[in-house]
This record gives structure tokens, C-alpha cells and sequence, in this order.
């Protein structure tokens, strides 16, 4: 026995042939469609595991994908809280600085200036002034009713005593 076998399978080893081959002579064709039955069992298998995973990750996938939705809407909803909160801040804020200006334009004029003169000295428009002088505290608004505008009867250093000290070293 050397060579072929002319089987059309190969060159027989030590154990056979190396070849599986499906001629008449070696296989049965009840034992070709086993073969080929199992071989689409198997690969029906696989194809099911990857089917089975593909489902797994594509519903995660899915899942993550509805979860990234979501923290885009908690993100508009979290700025439109926080640009309440800061809106909310800035204009308590900027009432505490109305306030505060419209308290020194206040002492202005308690020292006997007029709005156009406050004007003129702070390089800025009577109607900032006049908005100003409306955020002033109550106590602070001091026109006098008739008479002059002039130092008044306390005269500066009334004012400083009256005011304090820390208030004179801010201006």
C-alpha cells in the first residue's frame, strides 16, 4: 500500500487515512447527513448564543440610551433651577447695592446737594440719581421741608457724629 488509494481521499497514516472524506466507498450516506445535520446543529447553536447576546447588549445598549436621554432632561431642569437660585441671589444683591448707593446719595442730600448737583459731581444722569434715591432706607432720606439747603442746623459735623466714623473712612 503506497501512495494513493485513488479513494480521491488522500494518503493513508498510520491510523487511516488523514483526510475525512465522503466517497461511496468509505461513508454511508445515512452517516453524510448526520454529519451535516449536527454541523447545522452546532452552527445553529452559536448562531443562537450570538443572537442571545446580541439581544443582552442591544437591551443594555437600549437601557443606557434612555438613561442618557433622561440626564439630558435633568440637566435643563437643573439649570433652570440654578439660573432661578442665581437670578434670585443677583437681585437681592443688587437691591442690597441699589439700597446702599441710594442711602450715600441720601447723605448727599442731607448735606444740602440737589440732584443735579449730585449728578454733575458722580458724572452720572439725574435719572440714575433720582432711581437711585428711591432704594434709599426711609431713615435716610433727609429733604429738608422749607428753608435752605444748606449745612442745616446739625451742620457737617452733625452728620459725621450722627453717621459714624467707619461710614466717613467708606466714603
Amino acid at each position: 500500500m503506497g501512495g494513493e488509494c485513488g479513494c480521491g481521499g488522500g494518503t493513508p497514516g498510520p491510523h487511516g487515512f488523514s483526510v475525512l472524506v465522503m466517497t461511496a466507498a468509505g461513508t454511508s450516506k445515512l452517516e453524510a447527513r448526520r454529519r451535516a445535520v449536527e454541523a447545522a446543529r452546532r452552527a445553529n447553536e452559536a448562531r443562537a448564543e450570538r443572537d442571545k447576546a446580541n439581544i443582552l447588549y442591544a437591551t443594555n445598549f437600549l437601557y443606557e440610551l434612555g438613561k442618557l436621554a433622561e440626564v439630558e432632561v435633568w440637566k435643563k431642569e437643573r439649570l433652570a433651577q440654578l439660573r432661578e437660585q442665581v437670578a434670585a441671589e443677583a437681585a437681592k444683591r443688587a437691591a442690597t447695592h441699589r439700597t446702599n448707593a441710594g442711602a450715600w446719595l441720601a447723605r448727599m442730600q442731607g448735606l444740602g446737594e440737589n440732584m443735579t448737583t449730585i449728578a454733575a459731581r458722580t458724572d452720572v444722569g439725574v435719572g440714575i440719581v433720582r432711581t437711585m434715591l428711591r432704594h434709599a432706607p426711609k431713615d435716610e432720606t433727609s429733604t429738608p421741608s422749607g428753608g435752605s439747603h444748606a449745612l442745616g442746623a446739625g451742620g457737617a459735623g452733625g452728620w459725621c457724629a450722627s453717621r459714624g466714623a467707619d461710614d466717613v473712612e467708606r466714603a
